[in-house]
């Protein structure tokens, strides 16, 4: 059996840019098609205070909000199942 053995000081000199973005300006950088973002409502990832940043980023954004936490497809599998967001994002049937 092969052992897999996480490299912890990697990690640790990683862990402070998990969550990081990176990118600074949205003079610079922008995302210019739609994109869809779904967060969970019960998860502290996107908090209301980031949708203005995030509208500077990716300015064709629609948000989506789904009662989950943080794992929102494990948590609520149904919608995207149903392929309902996918629809959704392309301007089609909600529903």
């Amino acid at each position: 059996m092969q052992r897999f053995r996480i490299p912890l000081s990697i990690l640790a000199r990683s862990l402070q840019h998990l969550g990081d973005f990176p990118y600074r300006d949205a003079r610079e950088v922008r995302f210019e098609k739609p994109a869809l973002f779904v967060r969970g409502t019960r998860s502290k990832y996107v908090p209301d205070e980031v949708i203005p940043l995030i509208g500077q980023f990716f300015p064709r954004f629609e948000l989506v909000d789904i009662e989950a936490g943080h794992w929102v497809i494990a948590e609520a599998p149904e919608p995207f199942r149903q392929g309902k967001l996918i629809r959704r994002a392309h301007g089609g049937a909600q529903g």
